[in-house]
């Protein structure tokens, strides 16, 4: 009887655990100021309630330069596990995840990366 218990506690705990992991939410990814996920977007001004000139997605090793650069801009980074690096006539910043900047410089240039830090 003793014997009997004890696996039905065991089968109890395996009953449970496996439902836990049946309804576990999913991930979650927002949007934010228009930028839709998993986007980084570029603003034509210092506000992120300016339109967006530029939309960016791709993870890469290089620079992905503006057709037409912008002075005074906002960037948006709706990545929830990459990082983008922005260059502009005063260097190179770095946006968390799910973060954002905005600048008086002339922006050129945006790298997503998969770091998940800077």
């Amino acid at each position: 009887m003793k014997n009997l218990s004890r696996r039905s506690h065991l089968v109890a705990a395996a009953g449970a655990l496996l439902l836990g992991l049946a309804v576990a939410p999913a991930a979650h990814a927002d949007s934010a100021y228009g930028c839709i996920y998993p986007q980084v977007c570029i603003y034509d001004d210092t506000s992120v309630t300016s339109p967006i000139v530029g939309r960016f997605q791709q993870v890469t090793s290089y620079w992905q330069y503006l057709s037409n650069p912008q002075s005074y801009y906002a960037v948006v980074n709706t990545r929830n596990d990459d990082v983008a690096y922005v260059l502009d006539s005063y260097g190179t910043h770095c946006i968390e995840p799910n973060g954002s900047m905005s600048s008086s410089g002339r922006i050129t240039a945006i790298r997503i990366d998969s770091r998940s830090s800077c």
